[in-house]
């Protein structure tokens, strides 16, 4: 998830509303909420602003479409950078 509007390009962390963001997608996905993650823009402002427009967060919905139920998911590159710009990405495989 990013907002390329709101880019500081001398943060090297995150914004408040970017992480409260990325921990809330984090958090649903790993405890299997997909439906927390389809209705992303519950989680209020911090959904507005650190998904401005969809177009770079529906990917993250045809992965969890295409998940099975049994799937181990973990986490890869977990951060928030430059402000508004999440790298947090998820790994997929079969269950161990």
């Amino acid at each position: 998830m990013h907002n390329l509007r709101r880019i500081n390009w001398s943060m090297e962390s995150g914004y408040d509303w970017a992480n409260e963001f990325d921990h809330y997608i984090k958090d649903s996905v790993l405890e299997k909420e997909f439906e927390n993650v389809v209705s992303f823009k519950k989680a209020g402002d911090s959904a507005k602003l650190a998904v401005p427009t969809p177009d770079h967060f529906y990917p993250l919905l045809y992965v969890l479409g295409a998940a099975d139920k049994d799937d181990h998911i973990s986490v890869y590159n977990d951060e928030c950078v430059m402000g508004s710009m999440s790298m947090t990405s998820y790994l997929f495989s079969e269950k161990r």
